[in-house]
């Protein structure tokens, strides 16, 4: 039997994760802001959640992005469920848009007679999450350049596509959309066991998926946005627990380092499927 997926765990990582369980912090501790910011920098983004997986990190992006009831949210028709349940669980309805049969992504030819059609009855979706199928990359600039046209956001489901590039860019640089995700399930080129990360270049953005990652609640900012020194919390929106712990982002840390390893591993399988 050949499995879907199988993932590599090293005596590094083993070792990792052990120093981390022997620490003070398992849950919120500093590994979570290190990993956050060694993805950021991996991929070229000004900032950066992790969250305790990638469905999370879809629903998390939707409410950031204030997807809701009467909302339109577009998708590929080929993907996990979780690309449109994102769009479900914040209220707001969900489409397709067909795909390319050489790239399995989305068809920017087909997304845009759609979108045609769509703004004459008065149908234009709020947001357009994409899916860079097998770490394949969609058609970033061509979609871009609707999404300007017809006023629509777009989130990278980039669940398969860590360490991808596009162009003279990174997957995860979000320059040709409002935000990026990726996952960390077992099944990924890298894992924290279950676990995600959004990625964006604003800061509004970041700020209210960091709160709404932590049950919507803002630390030391008093309702006027000013910064208050003592223990002050608020709870400013109707937030969840998606918040990923030290002991998973321990874990990440160390796969991280052998990213370019496994992509050339993944390259060297996928030429030989291509080529036989």
């Amino acid at each position: 039997m050949i499995n879907y997926a199988q993932h590599s765990i090293s005596s590094d990582d083993i070792k990792t994760v052990s120093q981390t369980l022997k620490s003070k912090f398992i849950t919120q501790g500093s590994k979570v802001n290190k990993f956050e910011e060694i993805l950021k920098k991996n991929c070229g983004s000004k900032f950066s959640v992790a969250v305790n997986s990638a469905t999370s990190a879809l629903h998390l992006s939707c409410l950031g992005l204030s997807i809701s009831k009467n909302d339109i949210v577009w998708t590929s028709p080929n993907s996990f469920v979780a690309s449109a349940n994102c769009a479900l669980l914040s209220g707001a309805s969900v489409d397709f848009v067909d795909i390319e049969l050489n790239t399995f992504n989305i068809s920017p030819i087909e997304l845009e007679k759609k979108l045609v059609l769509a703004k004459r009855i008065n149908r234009l979706p709020k947001l357009l999450v994409l899916v860079h199928f097998a770490g394949l990359p969609c058609n970033l600039k061509k979609i871009y350049a609707l999404s300007k046209k017809f006023k629509f956001k777009i989130i990278e489901d980039a669940s398969h596509a860590l360490g991808a590039k596009y162009e003279d860019g990174q997957i995860g640089d979000c320059r040709y959309s409002d935000a990026t995700i990726f996952s960390f399930h077992a099944s990924k080129i890298i894992t924290t066991a279950e676990g995600g990360v959004i990625l964006c270049n604003s800061k509004k953005l970041y700020s209210k998926i960091n709160s709404l990652r932590t049950h919507g609640i803002v630390k030391n900012i008093n309702e006027n946005g000013k910064i208050k020194k003592d223990w002050f919390y608020q709870q400013k929106y109707l937030g969840l627990n998606y918040r990923m712990n030290d002991i998973q982002a321990s874990l990440g840390i160390s796969q991280i380092k052998k990213l370019n390893k496994w992509i050339k591993k993944r390259n060297q399988i996928a030429s030989y499927y291509q080529k036989n």
